[in-house]
């Protein structure tokens, strides 16, 4: 079989380019029934328009941006966007968690919060402490259970072409308001 019907038979059975060293730096363009990208330009403008405030910390800024650029370089592999959008409801986590410990809402052992303290469980103390209102607690409260269906799947599931971007620019949103 040749490489170019190698190539054509993984496109068709999971609707992404198989990478080779040939096209490993080719923007990954292939029409399927779950995407249809933007040009290469405007899939990195995409990307890099949503920004983290100055106010958020730090190491929180570290891992936002190691999902932007993991989401950038999705143009070359569609499905390493998607990682990054997991990767974003992780980050969400660990900002909750940093700002409970900032705020004194959360108990420090060894640089880290208390594994006892379930991510529901910081939430839920962040909202009566009024660092998360009501109507944003709706919405952070979907984060737990969209992190534990993505680090615990049953298949590999590829975001539609918009959705990593959505996710990424939802997760600055929440961050930004978060540390305010």
């Amino acid at each position: 079989m040749s490489h170019s019907t190698n190539a054509l038979n993984c496109m068709q059975q999971h609707g992404f380019k198989q990478i080779s060293l040939a096209n490993v730096l080719e923007f990954d363009d292939q029409p399927s029934h779950l995407f249809r990208r933007p040009n290469k330009e405007k899939w990195v403008q995409d990307c890099l328009e949503p920004k983290l405030e100055s106010w958020v910390p730090v190491e929180i800024g570290f891992m936002y941006e190691t999902v932007r650029g993991s989401m950038v370089y999705g143009m070359f592999f569609q499905p390493l966007a998607s990682l990054a959008a997991e990767q974003c409801y992780r980050v969400l986590e660990a900002g909750a968690r940093l700002r409970a410990e900032n705020v004194g809402l959360a108990r420090k052992q060894s640089d880290k919060v208390l594994p006892e303290s379930s991510f529901i469980g910081i939430l839920a103390t962040l909202k009566e402490a009024g660092r998360i209102s009501e109507k944003e607690y709706e919405g952070w409260l979907r984060i737990p259970f969209l992190r534990n269906s993505y680090s615990h799947p049953k298949l590999q599931r590829i975001q539609k072409s918009g959705e990593p971007v959505k996710t990424l620019a939802y997760t600055a949103q929440l961050l930004n308001r978060l540390f305010q």
